[in-house]
């Protein structure tokens, strides 16, 4: 593994890409370690430890990276975006705000920005964030997915439906808007709209794992108990985060009911 810094970059650009982010951790090291006046290197070496799940040397990386290159708005954002999913808010929120002060048009770091506000469940403040990246950019697939979100989450289940349905426009391919029409539909007691919501987001991702826990709750509800089984089952096999550890609990627990 030799060569110059920019030859080393380009490899693990490479390694990054085909999913060899072993190789490319280390090819961009070195890059790193010859050459400290690239931004774009620890931008790539700070994506390769977190394909790694190297999240909080990630985060190091890159905070020395923008002490470096305090106006650059790749590396901040990239800043933010690791913090978020460290769950550091104030740190994330900090990025955020940066990167709009540094150029107020980067619509995804108003929608990010909007995205920690729901999370916290500032709702109110998420939708601004979010009709200001819409302003921008209306047909932001980014931005009308987390403006559904928030609508939704204020009750307006008429805009959201609205952005839901305008991202299934923008992008036909795309499961997570259809995912969210059915979640809509169901919650609503629209239980024909709501299981073909669903069945579309499983035709296009036969592995969207939540869109099958929303099937076996439709089937449930119309007493198809041998269907609801199967696809809360399914759901089991394909969702083994943490973060779901309580609903796979409850899960586990309706199917033991049904089956008794």
């Amino acid at each position: 593994m030799n060569g110059t810094s920019s030859e080393l970059k380009e490899q693990g650009r490479l390694a990054l890409e085909r999913g060899a982010v072993e190789m490319a951790e280390k090819c961009l090291r070195k890059a790193l370690q010859q050459a400290g006046d690239d931004a774009e290197i620890p931008l790539l070496l700070a994506e390769a430890l977190a394909e790694n799940e190297k999240l909080t040397e990630s985060r190091r990386v890159l905070e020395k990276a923008v002490a470096t290159f305090p106006d650059d708005i790749e590396l901040i954002f990239s800043l933010g975006d690791t913090c978020f999913e460290l769950g550091d808010a104030a740190a994330a929120r900090g990025c955020y705000e940066r990167v709009i002060e540094l150029d107020r048009e980067q619509v995804d770091a108003w929608v990010s920005l909007g995205l920690l506000h729901y999370q916290q469940e500032n709702y109110q403040q998420a939708l601004v964030c979010h009709k200001q990246a819409l302003n921008l950019d209306p047909q932001s697939v980014f931005a009308l997915n987390s403006y559904g979100d928030a609508c939704f989450a204020l009750g307006d289940v008429a805009a959201a439906v609205s952005a839901y349905e305008k991202v299934t426009e923008l992008e036909p391919d795309d499961p997570q808007a259809y995912y969210n029409l059915g979640e809509l539909y169901y919650d609503g007691g629209d239980l024909d709209r709501g299981e073909s919501m669903c069945r579309k987001t499983l035709q296009l991702d036969p592995e969207f794992a939540f869109a099958w826990l929303t099937l076996g709750n439709i089937c449930l509800d119309r007493e198809q108990v041998r269907d609801a089984i199967a696809a809360f089952e399914t759901f089991l096999r394909l969702e083994s985060g943490d973060e779901a550890r309580q609903i796979r609990d409850e899960v586990t627990a309706v199917i033991a009911g049904l089956k008794s």
